[in-house]
């Protein structure tokens, strides 16, 4: 079986490659192409594989933009960070996907899968609406009101969130502030929980507006965000490993 991996991380792809020889050993991995551009022009091309192992995100683009480019009928599994909500879409198209760090019973199961759904035909795949499921999150846009006006924030703009006096204000990466017309809790569900992490019952911070983080007593963390906040931004004993975690890219345990 010939086999191309989508990967911008080296590590990654190298585990990836350990990891398809210890399934089958008859395995070759033809290539290995880290960006969207590299992509388009190896599709373009017409090289023939079996399969194809695609992250989400490649070093200069989502990897969705190939299939505005080119027409795809290789049966692909897809390698992410993404949450479970938002990979609902596999499962509807019969797509398989691997959560990092992946591991080698999950691709053992997503190869089985494989062999039992070749004979499918490949045109029936919506690539479209997978699309359209990973980046709606991107593209969640928030309404809020600023002097009697209706205003939004998009999801990609915001630094990060703050519930305070009972109200929950988004700051954006341009310094701006705008009270919002949802809880934390409502805005935590639209978000990309690769990018956005809930520190506190008050914060929920994006991962490019860390500036420094300090140990802090009694097991905590305190982050300076860029921009400034006016308050301590503190992470509680208990959200430490899921913090690091999520700095690292994994899932959140539980």
């Amino acid at each position: 079986m010939k086999v191309v991996i989508f990967e911008d991380e080296m590590h990654n792809s190298e585990r990836l490659m350990q990891l398809l020889q210890k399934c089958d050993s008859s395995i070759e991995v033809v290539a290995v192409i880290s960006s969207v551009f590299e992509g388009i022009k190896w599709l373009g091309q017409q090289h023939t594989v079996d399969l194809m192992l695609m992250d989400i995100q490649l070093s200069d683009g989502n990897c969705f933009e190939l299939f505005e480019q080119t027409k795809v009928k290789t049966p692909i599994i897809f390698t992410t960070a993404y949450d479970s909500f938002a990979l609902q879409a596999f499962k509807v198209n019969s797509i398989d996907y691997l959560m990092k760090p992946i591991e080698l019973k999950e691709l053992q199961r997503a190869l089985k899968k494989y062999e039992e759904f070749k004979p499918v035909e490949q045109e029936s795949f919506d690539i479209a609406r997978l699309a359209q499921e990973f980046l709606k999150r991107d593209s969640a846009r928030f309404i809020g009101r600023l002097n009697n006006q209706l205003t939004y924030v998009k999801a990609k703009d915001i630094a990060w969130l703050h519930f305070v006096k009972g109200i929950t204000y988004a700051t954006t990466i341009n310094n701006q502030k705008m009270p919002l017309d949802y809880s934390l809790d409502q805005i935590e569900k639209m978000l990309d929980r690769n990018m956005f992490f809930r520190i506190n019952r008050q914060f929920i911070i994006h991962i490019d507006a860390i500036k420094k983080i300090t140990t802090y007593y009694n097991s905590r963390l305190i982050l300076q965000l860029n921009p400034d906040v006016d308050t301590d931004v503190i992470i509680s004993r208990e959200r430490v490993p899921d913090f690091k975690n999520w700095l690292e890219g994994k899932e959140a345990e539980g």
